[in-house]
């Protein structure tokens, strides 16, 4: 009898143990994927007198993301670029119970600033992101942060640490950031999206300002693939405005705008930053933004209201489901000006895109792009960009 009962309990065991097993595979869930863009620019430099013609792996990325019951989502994404290692790009968990407005994200990822830089590299307007926000370094952090989404609001207000990723100076020092948006217009044809953003930032509190130390501010004419390899070092590290390294800590303001309207786009964006100089250097007020228009033929921008940023373009019929696809035409100014007191640096590109999406998940590129520099390396730069690009 004894020998009965203790069968019955290990029996009993491994139902329980096989049922929890089942419960929480139900629960959980797991998605893996990545991304593929492969750039190619050829492009001169005047003043001095550069040719480029060169390319690179832009991104390469894997993820898993997935959601743990109704309340709990995650993702991890790893990143490679030529010349460089594997990154961790974002890297956190979020918690949101089902049919509440306010969630709680910690982890690593980006601070919450500008409408181009929470939209994913998938579905942003241009081949690059507003010269500002490489510039002023709207990067991924360590942080914690509490937001909230509505049918036609977003608000998210976050603290920071280190980056995991890139140079010393880059990871060192903390930052607090926060973005709001509104939708005071939404219909089926038609989205209007007002928003604005502010990001505080330490560098360092051992900063020394007797030595090349401290934040900077700096940027390529327009395309990645610019360095100090295929420019013979003329301009360093490929950028073609630059400060010093002189801030110990900046504070950013910046405003957007984006309308939709059936297959018409058009955006802007504005940011302005107050760098605070260590020790005896001067501060400096920077500045930067972009104004764009926009045509898709076979197909339309599409907008998330939970982030407030572009979604996947839509594609009507996709190449080889009855259709060629769709095609996006955009043009932009874009502008970056780094003149103030003893820092001298001005960058204006015009740029005229045009992309293909045979199906949605799958982009050919190409950007024509015309940079003027003030106060520069070089006086100016121009060429083209292509991108193929696919996700999956």
């Amino acid at each position: 009898m004894t020998h009965f009962k203790r069968g019955l309990s290990a029996a009993t065991l491994a139902i329980a143990m096989g049922y929890s097993a089942q419960v929480i595979a139900q629960d959980a869930t797991l998605e893996m994927g990545g991304r593929l863009m492969l750039d190619y620019t050829i492009a001169d430099v005047n003043s001095p007198d550069i040719s480029i013609n060169d390319s690179e792996v832009r991104r390469a990325r894997l993820f898993a993301k997935g959601k743990y019951g109704d309340a709990v989502s995650y993702k991890f994404e790893f990143n490679h670029t030529t010349g460089g290692g594997i990154d961790l790009t974002d890297g956190f968990v979020k918690f949101k119970p089902k049919g509440q407005a306010l969630s709680l994200k910690v982890g690593h990822f980006k601070t919450h600033n500008s409408l181009e830089e929470e939209t994913s590299s998938r579905f942003t307007s241009t081949i690059a992101r507003g010269a500002f926000t490489d510039t002023f370094s709207l990067n991924r952090r360590l942080g914690v942060s509490v937001g909230a989404a509505g049918d036609n609001y977003t608000l998210n207000l976050g603290v920071f640490g280190e980056s995991v990723n890139g140079s010393e100076f880059e990871k060192d020092g903390n930052a607090v950031a926060a973005r709001a948006t509104y939708l005071p217009y939404q219909d089926d044809d038609t989205v209007v999206h007002i928003g604005g953003s502010w990001r505080y930032r330490n560098n360092s509190d051992s900063l020394d300002p007797t030595v090349n130390d401290g934040l900077r501010y700096r940027q390529r004419p327009y395309s990645h693939v610019f360095n100090s390899d295929n420019t013979g070092g003329l301009l360093s590290s490929g950028r073609i405005v630059s400060t010093p390294r002189f801030a110990k800590s900046d504070n950013l303001l910046a405003v957007e705008g984006l309308a939709i309207h059936k297959n018409l786009w058009v955006a802007a964006e504005y940011s302005m930053l107050n760098a605070n100089g260590a020790g005896t250097n001067a501060d400096g007020d920077f500045g930067g933004g972009y104004i764009e228009a926009g045509y898709v033929i076979g197909g339309k921008r599409a907008y998330k209201k939970s982030s407030g940023a572009y979604d996947r373009t839509k594609v009507d019929k996709p190449l080889g489901e009855g259709g060629f696809g769709a095609l996006a035409l955009v043009a932009r100014y874009d502008t970056l000006d780094l003149q103030d007191g003893p820092y001298r640096g001005k960058l204006d590109t015009m740029v005229l895109g045009a992309d293909w999406m045979p199906t949605k998940q799958t982009r050919l590129r190409l950007n024509y792009f015309d940079s003027d520099a003030t106060n520069g390396a070089a006086e100016s730069a121009n060429g083209f960009i292509a991108r193929l690009g696919f996700d999956f």
